[in-house]
């Protein structure tokens, strides 16, 4: 796997990129399904990535996104910068953040302090733990209306494992990416910070250990290409000055 400059007769045909800061990123909150805005900043980082995709001169076909507004309003900015002609949009309540269950909306602080440090570590960078199902408080901030019609409520989470992210997402990949990028299709995927380790897990192959510690900045795009068996041929993070990697929460 290569991460030189994409030429400019190549095409990077799948780019995976996460959504401008949000207000909860910039407070350390859990935000997983809530609907929280961006940012001044995190608008200014969408615009930066708008122009590194602009300077290697990529193009989409389809452009997916999860549900939650912090996705589409990242996405809405993208491609209005971006200076091409605006691909297919569909949203997937799959490509949505990992659900924090209780801890949605929480500071990290407060969690530790609540529950305990070993215990919140756990549930942040195990593969495997849960955090405590959506309560009272936390589902004030997690609505799950029209966006959501039509799936069955027992797939509708009251909180996930990063194992369980992982699922969901490759349900999305297996249905939606795969057979789009088989047919040739150019693919941007706007997502959060857990999806984005999951997709980036079933297209690089990572294992668990690899995944808990895979770190994803704000709008910081990563282009792919792949081959026929949708193995990667090259990869390349784009160049955005300053950005700093985030803390997933």
């Amino acid at each position: 796997m290569s991460n030189t400059h994409i030429e400019p007769t190549s095409t990077a045909n799948l780019v995976l990129i996460r959504h401008g800061e949000s207000l909860w990123n910039q407070e350390q909150r859990f935000t997983g399904w809530a609907d929280v805005p961006l940012t001044q900043a995190g608008i200014e980082q969408v615009a930066d990535a708008a122009a590194s995709i602009r300077r290697e001169g990529l193009r989409f076909d389809l452009a997916y996104s999860s549900v939650l507004g912090r996705c589409t309003h990242s996405l809405r900015l993208l491609l209005e910068a971006s200076a091409f002609p605006s691909p297919d949009v569909q949203l997937d309540w799959r490509l949505n953040e990992r659900h924090y269950g209780a801890l949605t909306g929480m500071r990290k602080a407060e969690a530790v302090s609540r529950f305990g440090e070993d215990v919140v570590k756990r549930w942040r960078r195990s593969y495997e733990g849960i955090p405590p199902p959506v309560d009272a408080t936390a589902a004030r901030f997690i609505p799950i209306d029209a966006r959501y019609s039509g799936i069955e409520e027992e797939r509708i989470p009251t909180s996930e494992s990063l194992e369980q992210t992982v699922s969901r997402v490759s349900a999305f990949w297996n249905d939606e990416a795969v057979p789009a990028l088989l047919a040739g299709k150019q693919i941007l995927i706007m997502s959060h910070g857990n999806a984005l380790r999951a997709l980036t897990s079933l297209i690089e192959n990572l294992g668990q250990e690899e995944i808990v510690e895979l770190e994803i900045s704000n709008c910081s795009p990563v282009a792919y290409r792949l081959c026929d068996s949708l193995h990667v041929d090259w990869k390349k993070s784009l160049d955005v000055e300053g950005r700093s990697k985030s803390e997933i929460l």
